[in-house]
């Protein structure tokens, strides 16, 4: 389907982590974050380097390094990870690629605005605050 919000499976184990480590205070190992999300090392370690390039994760080397989220990162809005990992969100109001209704309305219009608004809105909240909630 064309219309419908989507993201990918390395953007949405960039929402978790980030989310995960918001939850906590100083460094988080990324096998921590892996066996905490119950995602792949290899996979994690892939999104939190594009994470670290975004400047949303700020990293610590050594053995007793890890990650934790930069200023920045804390203050970003759920959609700013999402676009470091997939890039700019595109949302249509089509589930067809070439618009095929030929009445005014189309029978999935309202739903379709009404679940890409729903989206954005959740896209725009600061990561810290889904880490707040019970």
């Amino acid at each position: 389907m064309h219309g419908l919000p989507r993201i990918s499976e390395a953007a949405a184990i960039a929402l978790h982590a980030a989310d995960y480590m918001a939850s906590r205070e100083g460094l988080s190992s990324s096998q921590e974050i892996a066996r905490g999300l119950g995602v792949s090392y290899n996979h994690l370690a892939k999104v939190l380097q594009r994470l670290t390039r975004a400047g949303l994760v700020s990293p610590a080397r050594g053995p007793k390094g890890g990650f934790t989220l930069s200023p920045s990162g804390r203050a970003a809005r759920a959609g700013d990870y999402v676009e470091a990992v997939d890039g700019p969100m595109k949302l249509a109001g089509c589930l067809m690629k070439a618009k095929v209704c030929r009445r005014r309305e189309c029978m999935f219009g309202g739903f379709l605005a009404g679940t890409n608004r729903r989206f954005e809105a959740v896209m725009k909240k600061k990561i810290s605050e889904f880490s707040k909630r019970k």
